[in-house]
């Protein structure tokens, strides 16, 4: 669609500004031909629309015809367009080109006018910015240089769906809302979540926190945009993190050569080195945060791996720790406990049922001796914000030889409890933990029940049950191009029966080296 419109000279030229006007190109003023000046729209409209995601640029560059001889002015301003009203215009550039970075998503216009002097035109335009970050996969990676990469993959409404719109991911989420952001390597991110009474019942309050390796960020959840920024170095001179966990509603960032612990107070965003850790020195940090009811809590487990120790924080004992060592409990020779073993794996076991309707989560621990290289399981129980100290629970021998596919030491199982399987990787395999009760089965190297090319690594699993059925999610890495990839399965089919099932979604390339993945669910202002 061409619209021409004209401004004339003096008064006439004011009035126009506000109103726009068609007139025929043979149009002439004292005597003289007026050039012509035409603009072109896309469609029929008279108000062409555009959809840009939030953290994108709005880029329009007009069509502008024009016949004389005059140099072209140009004038663009926004306002709000809510339930399809206009709202006060706000002057934004001169440019041709209008480049404008919208603050959150929403309904918007931009009007343009545009002059030689003699002659103009008004068009404008209504611009959708669409909420990218309303709820989807928070993607944390980092590249060969050390630099994070926040990678955002947006849950499409039914509406988007069935108009057949494709998938949106978008990279470097953080540095597209806060330019000035540096790309320190991530290592974190957890929505926060919990309840205060606020006079007719509880209110949630809800917070996003991203950790790097040298800040603590609380980031609007809903625009990540930064609202508030703690610098480590500030509290501990030489601090770099490279580990966080949960404790309760606080984030803590591990430096784990100097041993160090920053934690961020979530209510009031400030960070202070807790006492509650100065002096331990942990090998090993576990963490599982959950919800039960309304609360969030989070089982953190604390481990030394020579001699193995687990430790766990008690706030009901005198001490604030409980330890495994401290336990009046012997292995199958009447020594004390992971006595001559290595840890080889420790994880969130099945959910135990309590009095109260709550589940409970004991802590599970495969290790294996070293003389005789007996596999055990070993789970404890007592964890959570209200225990008085860990108790013993089941210990087990777990039946393996050299053709058994066990964990490698430290790594990551990821259990189900709706299939009581858990499922844990080798290089670009997964592979099949059965278990029944507190009995653990282990498959031969030969049984993966998902193996990916040579030049994938698999570097991060977790279960989701966004969908309302569990599913797997799994991170691999191309070495030849330092790119990760995502693939997410149906639990049910991972199986050693089923090798290599089809994934009920792929994306290919869509971050860099992937390190952690939380869900961002749609959170109110």
């Amino acid at each position: 669609m061409i619209k021409k419109s004209y401004l004339f000279p003096t008064f006439v030229a004011m009035l126009a500004v506000t109103a726009t006007s068609c007139i025929d190109d043979s149009s002439s003023y004292g005597g003289n031909p007026l050039p012509g000046l035409s603009v072109t729209v896309p469609g029929d409209e008279e108000m062409p629309v555009y959809s840009f995601n939030y953290g994108e640029d709005c880029v329009i560059t007009p069509d502008i015809r024009y016949d004389g001889t005059g140099e072209l002015s140009y004038e663009w301003s926004i306002g709000t367009f809510n339930n399809r009203v206009k709202g006060p215009m706000e002057f934004v550039t001169n440019d041709k080109t209008l480049r404008y970075f919208f603050p959150q998503g929403g309904s918007y216009y931009a009007h343009l006018v545009v002059s030689d002097g003699e002659v103009g035109l008004v068009q404008d335009y209504e611009i959708n910015i669409n909420r990218i970050f309303e709820q989807g996969y928070m993607i944390l990676s980092n590249n060969a240089a050390g630099e994070g990469n926040l990678v955002f993959i947006k849950d499409l409404t039914r509406e988007e769906i069935e108009a057949g719109q494709e998938q949106t991911i978008m990279e470097n989420c953080l540095q597209r809302v806060n330019p000035n952001l540096s790309s320190s390597s991530l290592i974190g991110a957890q929505i926060i979540q919990w309840y205060a009474w606020g006079g007719s019942g509880p209110v949630q309050t809800s917070r996003l926190a991203v950790m790097t390796t040298e800040e603590g960020l609380y980031v609007d959840p809903n625009t990540f945009v930064i609202s508030s920024t703690i610098r480590c170095n500030d509290i501990v001179p030489g601090f770099k993190g490279n580990q966080f966990f949960m404790s309760g509603i606080t984030p803590v960032i591990v430096d784990n050569v100097s041993k160090k612990y920053i934690s961020l107070n979530s209510q009031y965003m400030f960070g202070f080195e807790d006492s509650l850790y100065k002096g331990e020195e942990f090998d090993l940090i576990k963490n599982n945060t959950y919800q039960v009811g309304l609360n969030q809590v989070s089982d953190v487990y604390y481990v030394n791996l020579s001699p193995l120790v687990l430790s766990i924080t008690a706030p009901y004992s005198p001490t604030k720790w409980s330890s495994s060592n401290t336990i009046d409990e012997t292995d199958e020779n009447g020594y004390p406990l992971f006595t001559n073993e290595e840890l080889l794996a420790i994880f969130k076991g099945e959910g135990i049922s309590g009095s109260t309707g709550t589940t409970s989560y004991p802590a599970t621990l495969i290790t294996r001796n070293k003389t005789t290289g007996q596999i055990y399981s070993t789970a404890f129980v007592g964890i959570g914000d209200y225990t008085d100290g860990l108790r013993f629970s089941s210990r087990n021998v777990v039946t393996a030889d050299a053709s058994t596919a066990l964990p490698d030491q430290n790594s990551q199982i990821v259990c189900s409890n709706t299939y009581r399987r858990g499922f844990f990787s080798k290089g670009n395999q997964i592979f099949v933990m059965l278990r029944n009760e507190s009995i653990y089965n282990f498959p031969p190297v030969s049984q993966a029940a998902v193996t990916y090319p040579s030049n994938e690594e698999i570097t991060y699993m977790t279960i989701s049950t966004q969908s309302g059925s569990e599913s797997l999610i799994v991170a691999t890495v191309d070495n030849n191009t330092g790119r990760g990839n995502l693939y997410f399965y149906n639990v049910s089919d991972i199986r050693t029966d089923n090798p290599n099932p089809a994934p009920v979604a792929t994306y290919p390339d869509c971050a860099d080296r992937i390190s952690y993945i939380t869900y961002k669910p749609s959170i109110s202002n």
